[in-house]
């Protein structure tokens, strides 16, 4: 693989970058995982929850949609803790398929 350098703003040529930077192997597994991530479509949903330690990024979680009051599986993609002094706020970021 070569990449070719160009500085400043894109006039100025410097040395090629010949090095390969990955193998097959990273590639193939990169180049599955960029096909599985992007085979199906996604609702992205932010939901506000009660503040549990424990939720990691790509957990999958079971939510429940309060307009069909039906349960749902998603996959955490985002999560963001609001601390003041007299809350915690949680807001997850999910991937539900569709």
């Amino acid at each position: 693989m070569i990449i070719e350098v160009y500085r400043g703003d894109g006039v100025r040529p410097g040395s090629p970058i010949v090095e390969p930077l990955l193998s097959d192997d990273a590639l193939i597994h990169r180049g599955r995982a960029e096909m599985d991530a992007n085979a199906h479509a996604f609702n992205r949903i932010d939901m506000d929850v009660v503040f549990r330690p424990g939720i990691r990024l790509g957990q999958l979680i079971e939510a429940i949609d309060p307009s069909t009051a039906q349960p749902y599986r998603a996959k955490v993609t985002g999560i963001q803790i609001t601390v003041t002094e007299a809350s915690i706020e949680t807001r997850l970021t999910l991937e539900q398929p569709r």
